[in-house]
């Protein structure tokens, strides 16, 4: 009875070790460096009336944004995070205040050493707050309306140069009513524009130019545009498709275009679901 027992333990060890021995271990892969940039319009559609305004949706984009780095960079591996969040702005402000405040703007986790890191992430949000608003405040004193020329900063390689960094996520969270005009960059081919007005989405099959061709492919870049708000409700869908198409043509392999909302709950699913998909 004892030599049977024994055998039967004996058995069931080898059929243990080898179930055991066919499962494979799985890796943890260690996900890659966040690279979020954020491109904020400064153009007079901060001042559209709108209920909550502007400057407020703004603001509680932005604080979720800073909230998700914050959540993805503390942690055990905080010490190896090269993570990286800016707020930026194109054309570059021509206020002297704007770009000093500009420059508080950045958080790189990467370039900090030991509890600099932390401590970074703990004054973040407070800086950005201060800062935004102060940015904000000056832009509506001064009333001098520099808009974003969104269409030069994709077609001109602006964005491989300051959105763009190796292995890294690359995100870029652009914030605009989804007009793009630029007084000096004011290109007409056929019935494709670089810049969109309310004149070219009458114009049936107008189109943005696209002088990229793909090329934004390899570079991996996600792209979240927020807060289109054309002046004619009518003119959203077609203010939404050429954005689209632009982006679809240019490379860029996900990419969302959101319109503003009044709940800014409605504002923040359509973020996290972009950020963590």
């Amino acid at each position: 009875m004892k030599k049977y027992s024994f055998g039967l333990l004996v058995l069931v060890c080898i059929v243990i070790i080898s179930s055991c021995s066919g499962v494979e271990k799985k890796k943890v892969e260690t996900p890659r460096p966040l690279n979020i940039s954020v491109y904020l319009d400064l153009s007079d559609r901060l001042v559209r009336d709108l209920t909550p305004n502007q400057i407020y949706r703004d603001t509680a984009i932005i604080n979720c944004l800073v909230d998700y780095f914050r959540e993805n960079t503390l942690g055990p591996t905080i010490l190896k995070s090269e993570n990286k969040m800016k707020v930026f702005f194109y054309p570059t402000p021509e206020d002297r205040e704007i770009s000093t405040l500009a420059q508080g703007l950045s958080v790189d986790i990467g370039s900090k050493q030991g509890v600099a890191k932390r401590q970074a992430l703990d004054e973040m949000k407070g800086i950005f707050q201060n800062n935004l608003a102060h940015i904000y405040e000056e832009t509506l004193k001064e009333h001098k309306w520099v808009g974003c020329d969104i269409w030069d900063f994709f077609s001109n390689k602006k964005i491989d140069n300051l959105c763009v960094k190796n292995g890294a996520r690359n995100i870029i969270v652009i914030l605009t009513d989804g007009y793009i005009f630029a007084d000096n960059n004011k290109i007409k081919d056929g019935k494709a524009y670089s810049y969109i007005l309310p004149q070219t989405l009458a114009v049936e099959g107008s189109s943005l130019i696209d002088k990229r061709n793909g090329e934004l492919k390899d570079k991996g870049i996600e792209v979240l545009m927020l807060e289109i708000n054309p002046y004619q409700p009518n003119q959203r869908d077609k203010m939404v498709k050429v954005l689209e198409n632009w982006f679809s043509a240019m490379g860029v392999e996900k990419f969302v275009v959101a319109e503003t909302d009044a709940n800014l709950t409605n504002t923040q699913t359509i973020i996290q679901s972009f950020l963590e998909n």
